[in-house]
């Protein structure tokens, strides 16, 4: 045991193997036989760790009794990054941010009804909120492990309704609705003006990877060079909301894209897939009244006969048109 100063408190090694080992404590009091009462700190990985948190509440004392959820979870966090890429540790700290209503709550008294409030005025999809409970109870395994709470304060996790109003289906297809596409003006991030370019202009989300600022000529049009499909091999001319979009962001990994936008969708409560932007510029169009054969040239579909394909020659002005109805 290292012995400090009086009233500073007392760090020492627990015996066995454990991930942990190391305990900084205050002495609070004697009790009726004159034996020192304590209250402990935390639990660490080394002894440096526990004298580091032990100099740091002399320094700045905070009540154990009243430990906010956010002290917690930057102690979870500290750990959590060691052993884990920043992919995942990116994910923690999108469900920390759904959190913020509850990061100066005392995770003490945190009852089971503050949490299901929380929960039911969250509205993300039920996926998204399974990732914040995961989330939070590391957030209180860790407060078990540094003994600010009993075990059994962890039993209202076993409670919680995570239902939800917001539907996700993995499958879904479906375009994104008005209101969503109005969503996506409002968040106005670098995401959302891919996903509104992407609708605007048919593009799938791999031809929009291979997308170079060269691809695109004096007159914004948009030359697709390669693509997945010989159809796909097209010009697309850009609408003038295309062209207000910008310059955009850029990915030159599918992969890369297709996971900073399941964090972004995630994070503000999507239930779409990138494939579904295609959808909604086939919806948009054809609800507008735009002719099939343009329709197909726009997205890079295939001719349906040999007729169409050969005699019908459909223009960049007729596409741009087109667009320009979206």
């Amino acid at each position: 045991m290292s012995r400090l100063g009086n009233g500073i408190g007392s760090v020492y090694k627990l015996s066995g193997k454990r991930k942990n080992p190391w305990v900084a404590r205050k002495t609070v009091g004697f009790d009726m036989r004159g034996f020192p009462e304590y209250r402990y700190i935390g639990y660490y990985r080394t002894k440096a760790d526990a004298m580091t948190a032990l100099m740091d509440y002399n320094k700045s004392p905070y009540s154990l009794d009243n430990i906010p959820l956010s002290f917690v979870y930057d102690k979870f966090m500290t750990v959590y990054k060691e052993h884990h890429a920043q992919k995942t540790v990116h994910n923690i700290e999108i469900s920390w941010d759904h959190l913020e209503p509850l990061h100066d709550s005392n995770i003490t008294s945190l009852s089971r009804r503050k949490l299901q409030e929380y929960f039911d005025n969250l509205l993300v999809s039920e996926q998204v909120k399974q990732k914040v409970k995961s989330v939070l109870r590391q957030i209180f395994d860790t407060a078990v492990r540094y003994d600010y709470i009993q075990p059994e304060r962890t039993k209202v996790f076993d409670f919680l309704d995570l239902s939800s109003t917001i539907a996700i289906n993995k499958q879904n297809r479906d375009r994104f609705t008005d209101e969503e596409i109005t969503r996506l003006y409002s968040i106005d991030d670098e995401m959302s003006h891919i996903v509104l370019f992407l609708i605007y202009t048919g593009l799938r989300a791999g031809e929009f990877c291979n997308m170079t600022d060269a691809d695109i000529d004096d007159d914004l049009v948009l030359h697709v060079k390669k693509s997945k499909t010989s159809a796909g091999v097209r010009e697309i001319p850009l609408s003038d909301k295309a062209q207000k979009l910008l310059p955009l962001h850029k990915f030159d990994k599918y992969d890369d894209l297709k996971y900073a936008f399941s964090v972004w969708r995630d994070k503000n409560g999507f239930s779409r897939s990138l494939h579904c932007t295609r959808y909604t510029t086939i919806s948009l169009l054809v609800s507008a009244g735009v002719d099939d054969r343009i329709v197909r040239a726009i997205v890079g579909h295939k001719a349906q006969n040999v007729t169409e394909k050969v005699y019908t020659k459909i223009s960049n002005e007729d596409k741009r048109k087109a667009l320009n109805l979206i």
